[in-house]
């Protein structure tokens, strides 16, 4: 399994474990390296996400599939076709939505995220962990999957 951090929308992904469909147990325990970030309909990932401070990110998120980036001015702002399970493990982060509000998550908080356009935003000077569990699905507002 890829543990590197990948860039994405103003954090680093570090992939902890995923798969394209439901596992069957027992398996042999060995990961797939082919699994990208984010999960196909029905696959599934376990990330921690590093938020770094504001004006250290790099909000480009080209070169990952399956993230769409929004339009506009506003930098990181994205859509993912998944149930994304957010516990904030360490440090504070501020999930914006896409109405422009923000919500503050301290250490210990949690998030689901249902597929709608978001940004995460670290307004400190620390970098803020978050550990995700993500959930492929089908999404009516994006183009489908390749």
């Amino acid at each position: 399994m890829r543990r590197f951090p990948v860039p994405s929308a103003g954090t680093n992904f570090h992939l902890l474990w995923g798969a394209d469909s439901l596992p069957h147990f027992p398996d042999d325990g060995s990961g797939d390296d082919s699994v990208v970030p984010f999960p196909p309909v029905g696959g599934i990932r376990f990330v921690q996400m590093m938020v770094l401070p504001d004006g250290k990110a790099d909000d480009a998120t080209n070169n990952v599939e399956n993230v769409h980036l929004a339009e506009g001015e506003r930098p990181g702002m994205h859509t993912t076709a998944s149930v994304d399970c957010c516990v904030v493990i360490e440090g504070e982060v501020w999930l914006e939505l896409s109405d422009g509000v923000e919500m503050h998550l301290k250490q210990g908080d949690s998030v689901v995220q249902n597929g709608t356009m978001h940004g995460w935003r670290n307004h400190t000077d620390q970098v803020a962990r978050v550990g995700v569990f993500l959930v492929g699905t089908e999404h009516d507002g994006l183009a489908p999957r390749a």
